[in-house]
């Protein structure tokens, strides 16, 4: 049962009626805009976990210990 579902919801996610359709114009001026806003949220989730990444590296590397603020 789970095998049929699975296959079902992949021929669902990758046929090409569902990917292409006939108001999805990539030469429209407002394409890229359109493409832009809708790909900001991820850009920013990776940059924040980036930045997470990046200072609990330099935390180990020069034994700093984070202080965390209470919140009241």
């Amino acid at each position: 049962m789970k095998f049929r579902l699975l296959i079902s919801m992949l021929a669902l996610l990758l046929s090409f009626t569902v990917r292409a359709h006939d108001g999805h114009d990539h030469l429209a001026p407002e394409a890229a805009l359109f493409h832009l806003l809708w790909i900001i949220p991820g850009i920013i989730a990776l940059a924040v976990l980036a930045g997470k990444v990046y200072l609990n590296s330099l935390s180990k590397t020069y034994n700093i210990s984070q202080v965390k603020k209470k919140k009241y």
